[in-house]
Formats: structure tokens, C-alpha cells, sequence
């Protein structure tokens, strides 16, 4: 096991992620097991400066999986929390095992996570950042666009997210990664 991980063990993985085998690959990739699916990250450089970092999510018929599908095998709504979290957490450590070339990476979190989380949106995972010792590149959170519909809860959990320290962007399906929303400024 290289040392990335066992630190990552013994800071992260025992508190939040006890139940989600992770190991690395013999290219040197981390990748996450969810009921038997594996988990890895892509990273999709926006410009020079950004990147966002993507689910790559494998069955064990080898067949590609998407995010909500994963989602849809939770049992409890818990279950989507920790999903949620242990993803971003396998694209950290994907990005920790290279030179950072990005200045701000953003991470998507999904719906299942904003509905199951009722307050303090980024308090845990500001946790696992700062556990991790993980000062650069700078984190950006993806809210989903749906929650875009809910004015209100959008500005509610985008500010909960500032105050624990990330950027806030949209997926939007037209433009892509947005950062310029008017409910957004701070």
C-alpha cells in the first residue's frame, strides 16, 4: 500500500468511509467499491486553470454506470450521502497522486446528497479536505442544476458551501460549468 492511501486510511477512510473498499490500481489510479461497482475519477481540464472531475463508474459486468443509477442501489438516504462523499473523496486522492496543473478543480455533488443533508452543506467534507492537509488547488462545489428550480434552497445550500470555503459553480447542459449565476454572488 503507498503511503497516499495509508494516510488516507488512517485519517479519512475509518471515520467516514469504513464499509467502501479502496485500493490502487497497477497504473497507480484509486479506485472505490460500491456494492461490487468500481469507482474511479476522470478529470476534464475546462481551461487552463479549471478542471472538473467525473465519475467513472463501472459495473461488475463491466458496463459503464451512471451517477443516478449508482444512486438508485442506496437503501437508506444516508447511503446517497456517503456515495456522494466518498466519490469526491476518491477524485481527491486521484488528484493528490499527480503534479496539480489546475488552480481550482470542482467536484459535482448530486441531489441525493442536498436532500439528505439538511444543513452545514460542506462542513464534513471541509473536514476530509482539511484531514487530508489538501491546501491546493483550490476546491469548487457543482451543484446540481435542478436546484436551480428552487431559488431559495439553491441560495441557502450555495451559501452554506461558501462559508466552509469552496467555490460555487452550476452544470449547466448548455454552457457547461458556471460560475457567473446572479443568485450566486457572495
Amino acid at each position: 500500500m503507498d503511503t497516499l492511501l495509508t494516510f488516507f486510511i488512517d485519517r479519512v477512510h475509518g471515520p467516514y468511509f469504513s464499509n467502501f473498499p479502496i485500493y490502487q490500481t497497477l497504473q497507480g489510479e484509486y479506485v472505490g467499491k460500491f456494492m461490487k461497482h468500481e469507482i474511479a475519477s476522470r478529470f476534464r481540464t475546462l481551461n487552463p486553470s479549471r478542471a472538473l472531475a467525473e465519475l467513472a463508474c463501472t459495473s461488475p459486468a463491466g458496463l459503464e454506470i451512471n451517477l443516478e443509477d449508482l444512486q438508485r442501489m442506496c437503501r437508506a438516504s444516508q447511503s446517497a450521502v456517503i456515495l456522494d462523499r466518498f466519490i469526491r473523496s476518491i477524485h481527491l486522492l486521484n488528484l493528490m497522486r499527480q503534479p496539480t496543473r489546475w488552480d481550482t478543480v470542482f467536484l459535482p455533488v448530486s441531489m441525493g446528497l442536498i436532500d439528505g443533508v439538511g444543513q452545514d452543506h460542506g462542513l464534513v467534507f471541509r473536514t476530509i479536505l482539511n484531514s487530508l492537509e489538501l491546501l491546493r488547488p483550490k476546491i469548487g462545489i457543482v451543484l446540481p442544476d435542478t436546484l436551480l428550480r428552487c431559488p431559495e434552497r439553491f441560495a441557502e445550500v450555495a451559501e452554506s458551501y461558501r462559508q466552509n470555503g469552496f467555490l460555487i459553480a452550476v452544470h449547466d447542459q448548455k454552457q457547461g460549468i458556471r460560475e457567473d449565476l446572479p443568485c450566486m454572488a457572495a
